[in-house]
């Protein structure tokens, strides 16, 4: 095709020694013959030039070209995820974030071969292409070697975190490791829509990727990044690459797994055959040391047994106590079978429970003959930073069959009968019964019961009524 020629037939190659003088002179060959054009004035040039310009713009505007080049196509292999309608282009990660080094040894942004990549990593339905440069890509046979949960944040329907790593091709042929690696991410704004995949399992296997490219700036000084921006945001979909050794993985659900302070919750460990494995896998953990001496943490069965094809499950309780911090810690689940073992790291979010307080009286029980009184003291502690007023009340039922037959059960107060706790605080509420001379003798129970809002705490004193 020519730019710079305002009339062309057959154009062939000229060597560079002589198109170098182009200023001077026009060559071209048309069919077979050189025909040269001498110099001619200034006017005839600035012409022939804005000409040039003009045909070379257009073609520019009608063929949209990469930064190096080329443009990249979408590619024609179906998404693994229903929500993505864009059709993947095959490539590796080599491809995606070039051979460009910065100082580091990462990838540069102007090296990339999918510039200038999806424009919104959080977008739940990112472009196929961007100026005629496709966004959507399938990698084979990368390691994937874990993951970290982390970028937490707030939607509507809940707390959702990014899971991120960095997957490297095993076959690459750069000495240069992070020439050889890419960031990846299944996002939690995908997981707040409910169309992101799985976090994978650990496993020696191979996976497949789909993702979008996304050019995350200012990384070059992050290892953990492989000093380079380029990365796949959102991952969408992943698969195991095919192997012919028998293998087995594990995954985790929920990922991350919540706990309340004080309680205990469970996860499900999915050990599941790869390649016809069969055979028994024995799970074991390692508690994070910060959480080690306020946390225990069980798997209920510790071996699980598989056929090839198959999978199994074991659950796993991790038990906090009131002191186990707030915050995010990991329990490693390693499986082993024979020589072959892998981990899998579940991430645990340990929250303090909302605002409460209890109750207690004390005595917890009394004696009182006809026509006296006793006092017991119910008291109030706040729980977690609860800050609010506690309407106290009471209640008295027989408990035998001669209290049953009273004509005046005994009667009770309570001073103050409303009570203000602030955070961690406690308070107290006398608590008066008294029988009159016609309470028939027996055993009653009366009943505090405290509310404030939502919540409602109740405890019990035993009254015991006798002839003196």
């Amino acid at each position: 095709m020519c730019y710079l020629l305002v009339y062309c037939r057959r154009t062939e190659q000229i060597p560079r020694s002589q198109h170098s003088s182009w200023k001077t002179e026009v060559v071209t060959k048309v069919q077979g013959a050189t025909r040269t054009t001498p110099k001619r004035n200034s006017a005839v040039k600035a012409a022939l030039l804005l000409t040039a310009l003009m045909i070379s713009t257009s073609l520019l505007l009608a063929y949209p070209v990469s930064v190096q080049g080329k443009t990249v196509a979408p590619g024609t292999l179906p998404s693994w995820n229903p929500a993505v309608s864009c059709t993947a282009r095959l490539t590796t990660i080599e491809g995606v974030i070039g051979n460009q080094v910065n100082a580091n040894g990462g990838s540069t942004y102007a090296g990339g071969g999918f510039q200038p990549g999806n424009p919104n990593k959080r977008s739940t339905s990112p472009p196929c292409s961007v100026n005629g440069n496709a966004t959507f890509v399938e990698i084979h046979g990368v390691v994937y070697p874990g993951y970290t949960i982390e970028d937490c944040a707030q939607y509507p329907n809940g707390s959702f975190c990014d899971t991120t790593a960095n997957v490297l091709d095993p076959n690459c042929a750069s000495s240069d490791v992070y020439l050889c690696r890419i960031h990846v991410e299944i996002d939690q704004a995908w997981k707040s829509a409910g169309i992101a995949p799985q976090n994978p399992p650990s496993t020696t296997q191979l996976f497949d990727i789909q993702g979008f490219v996304y050019w995350d700036c200012c990384h070059d000084n992050d290892q953990w990044h492989s000093y380079s921006g380029w990365e796949l945001h959102a991952l969408t979909a992943w698969r195991l690459s095919s192997s012919a050794t028998p293998d087995f993985s594990l995954a985790n659900s929920p990922q991350p797994l919540s706990v309340t302070q004080g309680l205990s919750s469970t996860d499900t460990i999915t050990v599941t055959s790869l390649d016809n494995f069969a055979g028994t896998v024995s799970l074991t953990t390692t508690i994070d040391p910060a959480i080690a001496n306020t946390t225990q943490v069980t798997v209920n069965p510790a071996n699980v047994s598989i056929a090839a094809g198959g999978s199994g499950t074991s659950l796993m309780t991790v038990q906090t106590s009131q002191s186990t911090p707030t915050g995010s810690y990991s329990i490693t689940v390693k499986g082993t079978s024979g020589y072959v073992w892998h981990p899998l790291t579940v991430t645990v979010v340990i929250s303090a429970p909302p605002p409460d307080f209890s109750i207690s009286a004390g005595p917890a029980s009394m004696s009182l003959g006809l026509g006296s009184s006793g006092t017991a003291t119910i008291t109030l502690q706040s729980l977690y930073n609860f800050n609010s007023t506690v309407n106290l009340t009471t209640s008295v039922a027989p408990v035998d069959t001669t209290a049953s037959l009273s004509l005046s059960d005994p009667t009770t107060s309570l001073n103050p009968s409303s009570i203000t706790l602030t955070p961690n605080g406690t308070g107290a509420s006398t608590l008066t019964v008294s029988t009159s001379l016609v309470t028939t003798p027996g055993t009653y129970t009366v009943t505090i019961t405290a509310n404030s809002g939502t919540i409602t705490h109740s405890t019990t004193v035993t009254v015991t009524v006798t002839l003196v």
